[in-house]
Order: C-alpha cells, then sequence, then structure tokens
C-alpha cells in the first residue's frame, strides 16, 4: 500500500525550478492524468484500484481573478477488464485554495457522462430466447465529487503543477437492479500551462 502512495506522492515533489510569482491567469493549460478506477465504494480497498489504469487529457478555465474559482474538463479511458472499460467525459467546477507559497488543494465536484463498454458478449431475450447483441456498451451519466493536492513550479511563463487526486464517482443506470453504482478514482498528473 505504501509503495502505491509513494507512486502517486512522486510527482507532486518532483523538483522544478521554482520561482515565486503573483497571482496571474493560466486559462486552458493542457492537463495530463492517470486514473487507478474501481467500482466500489470509497476509501475502501484502494488495491482495487490499482487494478486498473486509464489516461486522460483535459483542460480548465479561471473564474476569477484569484485563480481560487476553475472550470475544469476531462476526457478519460478507463481501462478495466472485470466490468469493461469506458469513456468518461465530464466537468467540474473546483475551488481551489493555496497552501504555503505554491501549493494548492482542490475540492470539486460536477457531471459527466460515462460511456461503459460491456466486458463481453452481451445477451438479451428475444422471444422466449436470449440472443446476442454484440458488444454494446451502455451510457450512464456521472456524478463526480473529489479532492486533489499539487504544487505549482514556475519556469519562466509556464507553470508546471503536478498533483495527486482522489475522486468518488456516482453512476446512474448501471443496470435495472442496482440504480447507482459507485466509482472510486485515484488520480495522479500533470497541468501545464503557458502565460
Amino acid at each position: 500500500m505504501m509503495r502505491y502512495f509513494l507512486f502517486l506522492l512522486f510527482p507532486a515533489v518532483a523538483p522544478f525550478v521554482t520561482q515565486a510569482q503573483e497571482h496571474q491567469r493560466y486559462d486552458f493549460p493542457i492537463t495530463l492524468t492517470l486514473h487507478f478506477p474501481a467500482l466500489a465504494t470509497p476509501f475502501r480497498n484502494f488495491d482495487l484500484n490499482f487494478r486498473n489504469i486509464g489516461i486522460g487529457i483535459g483542460t480548465e478555465v479561471t473564474l476569477n481573478h484569484d485563480g481560487t474559482w476553475v472550470q475544469q474538463l476531462q476526457v478519460s479511458w478507463l481501462r478495466n477488464r472485470k466490468v469493461g472499460h469506458g469513456l468518461l467525459a465530464y466537468t467540474q467546477m473546483a475551488w481551489r485554495p493555496e497552501i504555503g507559497d505554491n501549493g494548492f488543494t482542490e475540492i470539486k465536484a460536477g457531471a459527466g457522462y460515462m460511456y461503459a463498454f460491456t466486458p463481453s458478449p452481451a445477451w438479451k431475450a428475444t422471444r422466449g430466447e436470449w440472443v446476442a447483441v454484440g458488444h454494446r456498451g451502455k451510457g450512464m451519466l456521472a456524478l463526480p465529487v473529489g479532492i486533489a493536492f499539487g504544487t505549482h513550479h514556475y519556469q519562466g511563463t509556464t507553470r508546471y503543477s503536478p498533483f495527486v487526486g482522489y475522486q468518488f464517482m456516482l453512476l446512474t443506470h448501471y443496470n435495472t437492479t442496482v440504480p447507482l453504482v459507485p466509482m472510486t478514482i485515484v488520480q495522479t498528473g500533470l497541468s501545464i500551462a503557458k502565460q
């Protein structure tokens, strides 16, 4: 468990050349993220998260002068052989207060859409017989909330922001028996912005 934590903490403490900067807008950075998703209740059995991996790309726009409120947009591919791979697109509004000189934390919530592919051929009953319908998937409304921690590092006019985060997400319409399914995502990534 500790090696997973150290793996996720590494980007947040990676050495960069830093220098103090005043508040400046850094709109539309490129955010690259590694996701470790699991269909699981929050803060339970983190090993499930590290059995799956995903990648994401996103951006954000600053909503106020201080940069403490941002709107984020993320598109991700999540790999999960047990329950099916998925394509996830979501947006979140994040409150990002500063910690110390260059540190930050985020509390965020939003909405999105996940298209999950079936891991094996799907079947449906038609006229009393089971008929294969292929590898169809299903679309689900996603309601994510999360926290993140990171640091801002400045090099010239470029800002590098490594971070680690944790998302809890409710997925709707997973099946008729269970209308809401919990999903957790451990994240690590890097946001690169030019002024």
